[in-house]
C-alpha cells in the first residue's frame, strides 16, 4: 500500500519548486494508489504544511545548528510535515508524528539524517510558542499567522483596524459552494438531487448559489459532469450578479480564466447575446473553453486576448466584467502558497490592473455596465484603482449594489467582503456604468 505521508512529502518537494499548490496535489493524487481514506490524509498534511510553513520554519530553526534551507530537500520536507501532524492534526498522536517521520527518513535513503529529524522533531513539537518573544509586531503576525513579512506588513500598513482578524480567517476556508446551472435546471431540482445523495445543501444569499456538505471531491459527482453546476464561491458569485447582464446583451469577460464566472454571466443572460471570454495566458483557455462547453454555454466564444491592450472589436458592449489579476490576499485560506508571497512585483501588478479598467472603459457603450473585481484586500489594488478612474472620467459613475451578502461593508457603492465578516472569500466590487 502506498505511504500517504511520503506522497505528501513528494508534493511538498515538488511545490518547493516554485509548483502551484493546487497543482501539485492534484497531480500527487492523481497518481496516488491508496485508499480514499489515504487520499484525505495526504491531502492534509500537504495543504496544512504549506498553509503552516512560515510557522513550522520559526519553530525548526530553533532547533537546528545550520539554516533549515540548507538542509536535504527531503529532510526539510519530512521535518515539516512531521511537525505539522505534531503541532496541528489531532488525529495523529505526537509519538506517531515523529516515529513515522524517523521511519519515512530512512526509507527514502536518508538514513545519516533519521537521529537529527528525531531529535529536532522531539524539541519543536514540545516547544510553546507563547513564551516567544518577538522583535516586533510584524514578526510576531508573520510566526502566529504564518505570512511572509511582506504579507503581514501591508496589512498592518494599509488595513490596520483589520489586519489581525484578516489573518486569523485566514485559517478557515469558505464552506463548498456551488452555482446552479439555470440554463440546465433550477435550485429546488438540484437541491433534490444532493439530498438523494444524502448532502445537505443551504441556499446562499446570492440567487441560485448552494452551499453543499460534500465531504469528497465535489467534481467527481455525477452532477457536476452533467453540467448542473459548477463551482464558485459567492463573492464571485456577487461580482456577476452586481453587472447582471441580460438576455441578448453583448458581454465582456477580460480576464475569464479558468471560466466561473464567465459561465455565471451566461447564466443571467438565458444564453441568449454574445459572451466573449478572455485571457492573456493561452494555456488556460482551455479551461475556460471546457467549462463553458460541460456547462452548455452557447452564447460564448473564447479568445486569446491581452486585456490590458485595446482591441477595437470589442467596442460597444453592454457589459463588461474585469475580475483583474491581484495579489489574492484575499482568498489566503483556499491557496496556501500565496502566505509565502514577497510581493515582490506589486507595484506593476497595479499598474497593470490600472491599465486593464481604462481600456476596459472603452469598450463599455453609453448606458452600458462595468465591474472591477478583485480577490484581496489591498486597498491600493482595490478603491485605490478605482477612484482615482472616476475622477479621471466623469462620463462614468458608481453603480448601487444591493449588499445580498450579510457582512459586507459598503463605502461609496464600493463593496468589500471581509472574510471574518461574511465567512466567504476576501473580495471587492465596484459596479459602474457610463452616462
Amino acid at each position: 500500500m502506498e505511504n500517504p505521508r511520503r506522497a505528501a512529502v513528494a508534493a511538498l518537494i515538488k511545490q518547493e519548486q516554485d509548483g502551484y499548490a493546487n497543482l501539485v496535489l492534484r497531480h500527487a493524487l492523481d497518481g496516488f494508489t491508496g485508499t480514499a481514506r489515504d487520499r484525505v490524509f495526504l491531502s492534509a498534511v500537504f495543504y496544512g504544511t504549506v498553509e503552516r510553513m512560515v510557522t513550522l520554519d520559526h519553530i525548526l530553526q530553533k532547533f537546528l545548528q545550520k539554516p533549515l534551507v540548507k538542509l536535504d530537500a527531503s529532510v526539510r520536507a519530512i521535518l515539516r510535515s512531521g511537525l505539522y501532524q505534531a503541532r496541528y492534526l489531532k488525529s495523529v498522536p505526537v509519538r506517531a508524528a515523529i516515529s513515522e517521520s524517523v521511519t519515512l527518513t530512512r526509507q527514502m535513503g536518508k538514513s545519516s539524517a533519521a537521529g537529527l529529524v528525531n531529535a529536532v522533531l522531539r524539541r519543536a513539537a514540545a516547544y510553546d510558542l507563547t513564551v516567544e518573544h518577538y522583535s516586533n509586531e510584524t514578526e510576531r503576525l508573520c510566526v502566529e499567522y504564518s505570512v511572509s513579512p511582506q504579507i503581514a506588513g501591508l496589512l498592518q500598513t494599509r488595513c490596520p483596524d483589520q489586519c489581525e482578524d484578516i489573518l486569523k480567517a485566514s485559517f478557515t476556508p469558505p464552506p463548498l459552494c456551488v452555482r446552479v446551472n439555470t440554463l440546465q435546471t433550477d435550485i429546488g431540482a438540484l437541491e433534490e438531487e444532493f439530498a438523494r445523495q444524502g448532502m445537505a445543501t443551504r441556499r446562499g444569499a446570492v440567487p441560485d448559489s448552494l452551499y453543499v456538505e460534500c465531504r469528497g471531491d465535489v467534481t467527481a459527482l455525477k452532477l457536476f459532469k452533467q453540467g448542473l453546476f459548477h463551482v464558485q464561491g459567492e463573492a464571485s458569485q456577487l461580482a456577476c450578479a452586481a453587472l447582471s447582464p441580460r438576455p441578448g446583451d453583448t458581454v465582456l469577460d477580460l480576464c475569464a480564466a479558468p471560466g466561473g464566472k464567465s459561465a455565471t454571466l451566461a447564466q443571467y443572460m438565458e444564453n441568449k447575446g454574445t459572451l466573449v471570454s478572455c485571457d492573456a495566458a493561452q494555456n488556460r483557455l482551455t479551461l475556460v473553453g471546457g467549462a463553458l462547453e460541460r456547462l452548455g454555454v452557447a452564447c460564448g466564444r473564447v479568445l486569446h486576448n491581452d486585456a490590458a491592450v485595446y482591441n477595437e472589436a470589442f467596442a460597444g458592449a453592454d457589459a463588461v466584467l474585469c475580475d483583474v489579476p491581484c495579489s489574492g490576499l484575499g482568498v489566503l485560506a483556499k491557496k496556501p502558497d500565496i502566505r509565502q508571497k514577497t510581493l515582490d512585483g506589486l507595484d506593476g501588478l497595479v499598474r497593470l490592473q490600472r491599465a486593464i479598467l481604462e481600456t476596459a472603459a472603452r469598450y463599455v457603450r453609453p448606458g452600458g455596465r462595468l465591474v472591477y473585481s478583485t480577490c484581496t484586500l489591498n486597498p491600493d489594488e482595490n478603491a485605490g484603482i478605482v477612484r482615482p478612474f472616476l475622477k479621471e472620467h466623469p462620463e462614468f459613475r458608481t453603480r448601487s449594489v444591493e449588499c445580498v451578502l450579510p457582512g459586507t461593508t459598503k463605502d461609496d457603492d464600493f463593496l468589500t467582503l471581509y472574510p471574518f465578516r461574511t465567512g466567504t472569500d476576501g473580495f471587492f466590487i465596484a459596479s459602474l456604468e457610463r452616462l
